[in-house]
């Protein structure tokens, strides 16, 4: 797995952490929730590229070398 991805997918974990923990608070606060789950919802998004990106890659490196 690349290094960027590892990356990505570990800080995105982090947030589903930091925003389970802030609902199970007495009050959570709603703004911040919302800031966390803005950023994981970046954070999926790019994951998704760089699956979708190295998944390509693949599939043309496999067809060129079939010819």
């Amino acid at each position: 797995m690349k290094p960027l991805l590892k990356a990505l997918m570990s800080r995105h974990a982090i947030l589903a952490t930091k925003i389970a923990e802030e609902q199970r608070r007495p009050l959570p606060d709603t703004i911040r929730i919302q800031s966390l789950k803005r950023m994981k919802l970046r954070l999926k998004e790019q994951i998704a590229m760089l699956e979708r990106a190295g998944d390509f890659g693949a599939s043309s490196r496999a067809v060129s070398s079939v010819r």
